[in-house]
């Protein structure tokens, strides 16, 4: 098993007590017989399989490339194994996909293929592109604007014709939301356990003049991270949490990882912000232009957010508990300039 783009200090371990049946999938041989059963007739039998790990949480899943060599050729696919069965992302990507979603589609998700709940595992399509990331970082300030723009009318488009589907995250569950990501933080002990507290405090000052917004079908985390541009194509991956919300939720999630992305990668906060201001002004322009009278809160909201993540996910060395005081920062310079 060959990994790639590891985690600090990632070790794959065989037995995940937290995920009981990763070490199952991992047995390619048995692996190879519950394909068999559940792909597409065009991919069986399967000479051969191969897998390879792109990401890994201990306790909560495993995401990975699979390999398959059959005498009609060779194909790839996406598989994610949960700690519990996520079988309704299969279905809400089905539902997304029969919405105008489907592979086809100049704005697609990657095609669900099948769920094996026993497994816990989801499969799905693997689409051959470049993630939005990396014209971000490595592109030039055109490729940038036209990437953000792709970004935006994708987005648009799935806020206006998309089902609702999954749970509602409200002004409640976002309070309550908030309230933890806090107490996260304050766990650290550390510098940005008084700016956690203050920039939680104005934000809940400020909920009560949020103003009233027509909630519709959310990704959740929608970030340049998650959306392929394959030619023609912008598909946007990972569903996990997939919701009902306000729409101002996704425009700012992808507005504060620009923010994120060009602190962390290209030496300056501002270093993206024209091709934020490309993405704001497309979707306002396309999709629903009453979310801009909610985006400052909602962008302090993210901020708080990002630095809890941060915290959660990576070894907190002296590089990143600067970066965590850096999103707390900004969430404070916003909340400073509230109308």
């Amino acid at each position: 098993m060959v990994i790639r783009e590891p985690l600090p200090n990632l070790v794959l371990p065989l037995v995940d007590l937290g995920i009981p049946t990763l070490s199952v999938v991992f047995d390619t041989a048995g692996l190879r017989a519950r394909l068999e059963d559940v792909v597409p007739t065009r991919w069986r039998p399967s000479q051969d399989i191969r897998i390879q790990v792109l990401k890994y949480y201990p306790g909560r899943r495993c995401t990975f490339e699979i390999a398959l060599r059959t005498e009609a050729g060779s194909c790839e696919l996406i598989g994610k194994v949960y700690a519990k069965d996520r079988s309704d992302v299969h279905v809400a990507m089905q539902r997304i996909a029969g919405a105008g979603f489907g592979p086809e589609a100049e704005f697609s998700i990657p095609e669900p293929v099948a769920t094996v709940p026993a497994l816990r595992l989801l499969l799905q399509e693997k689409i051959q592109g470049t993630r939005a990331k990396d014209f971000f970082l490595t592109g030039s300030e055109r490729e940038r604007a036209v990437t953000a723009e792709r970004c935006a009318l994708w987005l648009a488009r799935f806020h206006s014709t998309s089902p609702q589907l999954g749970p509602v995250f409200d002004q409640k569950a976002l309070l309550t939301s908030m309230r933890k990501w806090s107490r996260r933080i304050e766990e650290l002990g550390e510098g940005p356990v008084g700016k956690a507290r203050r920039l939680l405090e104005r934000l809940e000052d400020k909920m009560s003049g949020v103003a009233g917004t027509s909630m519709c079908a959310a990704h959740g985390s929608y970030s340049p991270s998650q959306i392929i541009l394959s030619g023609g194509r912008t598909a946007t991956v990972d569903w996990d949490g997939y919701c009902v919300a306000d729409p101002a939720l996704d425009v700012v999630r992808f507005v504060v990882s620009l923010r994120y992305l060009a602190l962390a990668h290209l030496e300056s906060t501002r270093a993206l912000d024209s091709a934020a201001e490309v993405f704001e002004r497309t979707y306002i322009a396309t999709g629903r232009p009453e979310v801009r009278f909610n985006l400052p809160f909602y962008k302090a909201a993210t901020y708080l957010q990002l630095a809890k993540y941060r915290i959660r996910h990576q070894a907190l060395h002296k590089v990143e508990l600067e970066r965590v005081e850096a999103m707390l920062d900004e969430g404070l310079h916003l909340s400073e300039h509230w109308e």
